[in-house]
């Protein structure tokens, strides 16, 4: 009995000089004996990973909100913008377009010939000094409603007396 006091004794005596000193600790994650300043680093280590994990995370959700903001933005802008040009090439004079244009060309509204094209047979010098370049060439290379944006600026002037097919409208 002697022997194991002395043995438990010692066991402890070098336990709290150890301890005292900070060399040896007995490790509840390895199951062991390590040092104590390494158990700190790991600890340390440990620890700036899944920080950095986390700051990586919240920049990218971050990220993700300002990009669906512009997104959402420049939805808004394009959609006023199509509204705009909806707004203006919308035929105004209540004229029955797709009428003259089903006598003119057959609705051909991408007709283009040496003198007349579109589908409202736009002389190509009326297309021209009516303001219809700011579209197209010529009539036949613009769309549906660009041609009759032309026309109703042509029917403000003259009336429909420049087609023939006016009875149509």
């Amino acid at each position: 009995m002697r022997r194991r006091s002395w043995v438990t004794g010692a066991g402890v005596a070098m336990t709290v000089v150890a301890v005292a000193a900070g060399v040896v600790l007995l490790d509840p994650i390895a199951g062991g004996a390590s040092s104590r300043r390494r158990s700190v680093d790991v600890a340390e280590a440990a620890r700036v990973p899944i920080e950095a994990a986390l700051v990586t995370r919240a920049r990218a959700e971050a990220e993700q909100k300002v990009v669906g903001a512009l997104v959402a933005h420049q939805q808004q802008q394009l959609a006023a913008f199509y509204a705009a040009v909806r707004e203006k090439l919308r035929p105004k004079t209540g004229v029955n377009w797709d009428g003259i244009a089903q006598c003119e060309t057959a609705s051909n509204w991408q007709m283009q010939g040496n003198k007349f094209s579109g589908g409202l047979g736009f002389y190509n010098g009326t297309w021209t000094s009516f303001g219809g370049r700011e579209f197209a060439p010529n009539a036949g290379m613009a769309t549906r409603e660009e041609q009759i944006h032309v026309a109703e600026r042509v029917y403000a002037r003259y009336g429909l007396s420049g087609w023939g097919c006016r009875a149509y409208g």
